[in-house]
């Protein structure tokens, strides 16, 4: 059993490693903690299951001694992908003492007064629009509504599109088909600015697993009935047919051996799709670190007899290079704002 000083050692090798991406992908969190493991004189688990449990039980402990600095490594998913990623979120308010919805340079001290109100613009026009993206041009036209810094300067496109590339790379928004939405860093560590811009009645969660929802299906009964894409299809995978618990109307169909002898219908005209983009069928993956609470240890419920396997996990985020540049309203973004999927390795 190691001593409990080489547990702090591991515990802040750990933390230092996320404190510096930010955001790092499943196989990076894993990469990591062999490194912590390795640097702290430790033998690396053979098992995969001793090992995850070691890693939920590491993040666990540093969540109790962070959470008071208002800090807290957090779990996950990509909306588009599904895939899962851990990040190092600030938990204080991000409104002004005032109670104005700008976002606060105290809690985002990387970025300048006109870069986050920049962002905030971004972020609220985002939010408000019915697929919950922007245009790369419209979000390069965001300037013109952008205040005038202390000196007088106003934001140009070039300063605009070198915020946006640094955006997409910390993974606060990402790219798809051309078009800026919030990417998962944002969603996690954002969401009570998002309740207090939108109100808590526009604000959708999940009800498969009961998290907010920028980008998903959406039932036209309600704004706040919706699913995130990825939870339809692990329910849909079982054999379950999704209905809306308010109307009835069904959201996605049985994939099982039900739907196999079903009749091929339509969604009904209730429903709609918001901001739904195509993602490739996924036949391999790892089974995942299931993230739990510092108050819960396991997920896994039984009754009837009949006992809930883990869900399959998504595989690893997988970095996407892009090299060339896409020139949009006067303003060169890179490459990656057309590509189809938002995902990034960078910091």
């Amino acid at each position: 059993m190691p001593s409990r000083d080489k547990y702090s050692d591991e515990h802040r090798i750990f933390l230092q490693g996320i404190m510096c991406r930010g955001v790092l992908n499943e196989k990076e969190v894993h990469s990591l903690h062999d490194k912590t493991l390795t640097a702290c004189g430790f033998e690396i688990p053979e098992k995969k299951s001793e090992k995850d449990q070691l890693l939920v039980d590491m993040i666990q402990t540093i969540n109790a001694q962070i959470r008071d600095l208002g800090l807290l490594i957090k779990k996950g998913q990509d909306e588009d992908t599904g895939k899962s990623c851990f990040m190092l979120v600030n938990l204080s308010s991000r409104m002004l003492a005032n109670g104005n919805k700008d976002l606060g340079t105290s809690v985002q001290s990387m970025w300048s007064t006109q870069q986050l109100e920049y962002l905030r613009l971004l972020a609220t026009d985002i939010l408000q629009s019915d697929d919950k993206t922007v245009s790369s041009r419209d979000a390069l036209n965001l300037t013109d509504r952008v205040a005038k810094s202390k000196a007088g300067k106003k934001m140009s496109l070039e300063e605009a599109e070198g915020t946006v590339n640094k955006l997409i790379e910390g993974h606060w928004i990402k790219a798809i088909n051309g078009k800026l939405t919030l990417s998962v860093r944002f969603i996690g560590e954002m969401e009570t600015w998002m309740v207090e811009v939108m109100g808590a009645e526009n604000i959708a969660y999940c009800k498969s697993c009961r998290k907010l929802v920028v980008r998903g299906k959406y039932c036209e009964c309600s704004e706040t009935i919706a699913w995130h894409n990825y939870c339809l299809e692990k329910q849909t995978a079982r054999g379950v047919d999704v209905k809306c618990p308010e109307c009835g109307a069904v959201a996605a169909k049985s994939k099982g051996k039900r739907a196999e002898h079903s009749q091929q219908v339509g969604l009904p005209s209730q429903l709609e799709v918001r901001g739904e983009a195509r993602r490739s069928s996924r036949d391999e993956s790892d089974e995942e670190v299931e993230m739990v609470d510092t108050n819960s240890r396991s997920r896994h419920k039984s009754g009837g007899g009949r006992r809930r396997s883990r869900d399959d996990s998504d595989d690893a985020m997988e970095s996407q290079s892009h090299k060339s540049r896409h020139r949009s309203g006067g303003g060169r973004i890179r490459k990656r704002m057309s590509g189809d999927s938002g995902d990034s390795d960078s910091d």
